[in-house]
This record gives structure tokens, C-alpha cells and sequence, in this order.
């Protein structure tokens, strides 16, 4: 009897002691959880700052760049508007605008990009066949295959065909589009050396928005000028490619042809070349600068990817858009304006 009682007591121990042991189980996975989701927190926060250093780095270039271009021209880069600078419309493709009643990310961001970063110009002729074929799905075509839809009589709201953004006043604009010489019977016109490697010239020549844009441009003058301060921008232009010796497109895209998103016109789809500078978190920076552009502000809209217009008077927002606004800026990236 008394051996019955030892082992009834022994297995109640053992029993305890499992129970026990499962418990210090729970608690161990318990713990190995809390410790991956810290390492996680950890490894997220360590990537977004090397994100945010990045960018950081990527506008402090543009910044040297930015101040080469004053020290030739005696002011930041005049950028026109393309589209409205109102966070409180909705704009059309066609450039037409509407009011909104409550204040959208959409809107705001659109506004915030009306001087824009990218510069989207007419993509080569040697281009036309990898167009037609890369977006044959889609039926997307190259504007080279129908230049004469884009007339003299279009007007900027309606029809905003080229894009003149920063990057456009900082690459040699003719090298950028293609390969051009100068014409000996005229220093102030280049030439193609080859019909494949400029844009069609009806595409370029008879649309007003190119021309207006393009007033007797001294080619080599705008080269020597480039050249100065273009070794900043090595590397960092998506869509960019080999300019003056100094290779400007990102290390993915390296002279890869980047296009724009496709628009309509006369019921057919078309994209442009396009080069452009973006933060570590693939969205293009943002630029301000009012006449007489003696000044600039640069800046990203951070890991959210939204921000609101630079110019915008925030005391006309109501608490509510105050506080929305609020939640927008709070992880753009900007520095001091110059």
C-alpha cells in the first residue's frame, strides 16, 4: 500500500512537472515572437534610414546643380506651371479644371508637382518600333507615327504635350533627345546627324509648345554650361543616359528609354521619352520657385508619399484640413530653402 501511495505521488509529480514544462514552453515561444517582431522593427527602421540618407544625399546634389545653373544664369530654373497649383481642384487630362469640395491626397500631390521635376520631350525615331511593340497590348503608339494630330493651334490647357521640368534646364536639352551636331550655315540650330536618332521633325518643329520653349537655343553654350555642374547628377536621373562623358541614368535604367504615362489624343494613345529625378522611394521630388526665381524649395514627400503645395497659405485651411495637411508633412523631407 505504502508503494501504491510513493507512486501515485510520483506520477502526480511528473504530471506537475510537464504542466510545468509546457508552460515554460509557451512562455520561450512567447518570447522568441516578441524578439522577431523587435529584429523586424529594427531591420524596417534601419531600412527607412538608409532610405531617408539617400535621399537626402540625392538632394543635396541637385542642390549643387541647382546652384550651378544660378552661378551661369543668375537664377534657379524658371520652371513654368503644368497643371494648377490649387489643391482644391481636380484636373482633367486635358488640362480643364474643376472644384472639389474636401481636400485630397490626389489633388494636393498634383498640385504640389505643378512645377514639375520631369522633363518628357519627343522620343527618338529609332525608338518607334520598340514603342509599337512594348505597348502593342495597350495600343500605345510613339507620336513620331502621327505628328501632324499636333498642331499649331493647340493650346497649353488643352493639349500639354512636353513637360519642362527641373531636370530639363540641367541636361543639355538637344543631347538629351538625341544625337544633334550644329549646322555650320547656323550656329543657333543643331541638326540630327541621323534621321533615327532625332524625333520626327514635324513632331518638334511645328508645335508651339516645343518652340516656345526652345527660342534660338545656343547649343553649344548650353553644352559648356551643363557640363559644369552635370557630374552631379551622375547616376541619379531615371530614364537618364550617357550625357557630355557623365552617365546620368540610375544604375537600373542605365540608357534604358523610360517613357511617360501614355495620354490621348485624337482618339489614340502616346507616351514621350521622359527623365526625371526621384527619392529613395520612387516618387519624383518636388520643386517651387517664383519669379524671379531667386530662390527655390526642394523636397520629398517622405515613406507616405504625400505632400501638399509649398506655397499653399495653411492659415486658409480649416482645423480639420490643418490637421490632415499636418499628417501629410510630417515625413516629407526638405531642406533649408535656398
Amino acid at each position: 500500500m505504502k508503494m501504491f501511495e510513493q507512486k501515485r505521488a510520483s506520477d502526480r509529480t511528473h504530471r506537475q512537472r510537464s504542466a510545468f514544462t509546457l508552460i515554460e514552453m509557451m512562455v520561450v515561444v512567447a518570447l522568441v515572437g516578441i524578439l522577431i517582431g523587435g529584429v523586424f522593427r529594427l531591420l524596417n527602421a534601419a531600412g527607412e534610414g538608409a532610405k531617408r540618407g539617400e535621399t537626402i544625399e540625392r538632394m543635396q546634389r541637385i542642390e549643387n546643380a541647382l546652384s550651378g545653373f544660378y552661378a551661369a544664369y543668375g537664377s534657379y530654373p524658371p520652371v513654368e506651371q503644368h497643371g494648377s497649383p490649387d489643391p482644391f481642384v481636380e484636373e482633367a487630362p486635358d488640362g480643364t479644371t474643376s472644384p472639389v469640395s474636401s481636400l485630397e491626397a490626389e489633388n494636393a500631390n498634383r498640385a504640389a508637382a505643378c512645377q514639375p521635376m520631369s522633363f518628357e520631350f519627343p522620343p527618338m525615331q529609332a525608338l518607334d518600333d520598340y514603342i509599337a511593340t512594348r505597348f502593342q497590348s495597350q495600343g500605345i503608339l510613339s507620336p513620331n507615327r502621327n505628328p501632324g494630330i499636333f498642331t499649331q493651334s493647340e493650346k497649353w490647357p488643352q493639349m500639354k504635350l512636353y513637360r519642362y521640368g527641373v531636370v530639363s534646364f540641367l541636361v543639355p536639352r538637344y543631347d538629351a533627345i538625341g544625337d544633334f551636331t550644329l549646322d555650320p550655315s547656323n550656329q543657333y540650330e543643331p541638326r540630327p546627324i541621323d534621321t533615327k536618332l532625332a524625333p520626327n521633325e514635324g513632331l518638334y518643329k511645328n508645335h508651339k509648345q516645343w518652340t516656345n520653349y526652345n527660342p534660338a537655343r545656343k547649343a553649344k553654350a548650353e553644352r559648356e554650361a551643363c557640363a559644369r555642374w552635370l557630374p552631379n547628377l551622375q547616376r541619379i536621373v531615371f530614364g537618364g543616359r550617357k550625357l557630355l562623358g557623365v552617365q546620368t541614368g540610375t544604375p537600373n535604367t542605365d540608357n534604358d528609354a523610360v517613357f511617360s504615362p501614355a495620354y490621348t489624343k485624337g482618339g489614340n494613345k502616346y507616351v514621350l521619352r521622359m527623365m526625371t529625378i526621384r527619392d529613395a522611394w520612387g516618387n519624383d521630388f518636388y520643386y517651387h520657385s517664383a519669379p524671379p526665381y531667386q530662390s527655390y524649395r526642394l523636397w520629398s514627400a517622405g515613406p507616405d508619399g504625400v505632400t501638399f503645395p509649398a506655397d499653399y497659405p495653411l492659415q486658409q485651411l480649416n482645423t480639420s484640413d490643418r490637421k490632415t495637411v499636418s499628417g501629410w508633412i510630417k515625413d516629407d523631407i526638405a531642406r533649408p530653402s535656398r
